[in-house]
């Protein structure tokens, strides 16, 4: 099953009073923002970006189930970030049918980790 990834960067410090919209210390919103750009740029396309209390969360509604991807910094530091995309299971249940996830989640997860391996300031620390 596909795994949350963990990468380095200094690329998406957090914007001015960001604070104000999640919890102090918390950000990740200029990296939604790279994430959406890239999916977009493959025909993925991404209704919204809104922030939680601990990160960004994004959500795609072009599939046959719902997908959010959560980024945002990981605690106390300010260049190791976490991206994950939910559901995490191979199969969801939708009223009385058995969806796989595998050929929704597969795409979104191999854009964005390639939009990493292609960019020479991202470090991807582990997937």
């Amino acid at each position: 099953m596909l795994k949350d990834i963990f990468i380095k960067s200094n690329l998406f410090p957090p914007y001015p009073n960001e604070e104000d919209e999640i919890n102090p210390g918390r950000f990740g919103k200029k990296l939604a923002e790279f994430i959406k750009q890239n999916l977009e740029q493959n025909n993925i396309q991404v209704a919204d970006i809104y922030p939680t209390d601990y990160a960004y969360e994004m959500r795609l509604d072009q599939y046959k189930f719902s997908v959010y991807l959560i980024t945002g910094n990981i605690d106390e530091e300010t260049d190791q970030f976490i991206v994950t995309i939910k559901p995490n299971k191979e199969f969801i249940r939708k009223l009385f049918k058995k969806i796989s996830t595998k050929e929704t989640l597969e795409p979104i997860y191999s854009t964005i980790l390639n939009s990493f391996e292609m960019h020479p300031d991202i470090q991807i620390l582990k997937e």
